[in-house]
């Protein structure tokens, strides 16, 4: 039995973390990790191996697209889940230039999380 993946949630807004968290958890083949900031992300990330971040554009002090540049830079396989609920197409665009998996635009429906997840399952199958 292989162990579950971890996801990370990095928003800024509790309610967000606490509705996908809640949620994830509720999958069988995923664990669940939070954070509020990048300072919390980059925790994590130090200490926990992390498969998929589903990741806020808009934080406080840094752009989410920088955050993506880093972790692709630092691990390729890691899947990144932007989310935004003021970005533009060029916004979406740039991050899947950048290397995000998909973007998600807030406020999403749990059907969405769904799709996103059985896609990424497609997808690592595929390598």
């Amino acid at each position: 039995m292989t162990s579950p993946k971890c996801i990370l949630i990095v928003d800024d807004e509790p309610e967000i973390r606490e509705v996908l968290s809640t949620y994830l958890v509720t999958k069988e083949n995923y664990s669940v990790e939070e954070a509020g900031d990048i300072r919390e992300a980059t925790d994590v990330i130090r200490k926990t191996r992390v498969d998929i971040v589903f990741l806020d554009i808009q934080l406080p002090g840094v752009h989410g697209i920088e955050i993506l540049k880093v972790l692709k830079k630092t691990d390729k396989s890691i899947k990144v889940v932007m989310m935004s609920g003021y970005a533009t197409e060029e916004i979406a665009k740039e991050s899947l230039e950048e290397g995000a998996f998909d973007y998600l635009r807030k406020p999403f429906e749990l059907s969405q999380i769904d799709r996103i997840l059985a896609s990424i399952e497609i997808s690592d199958m595929e390598v």
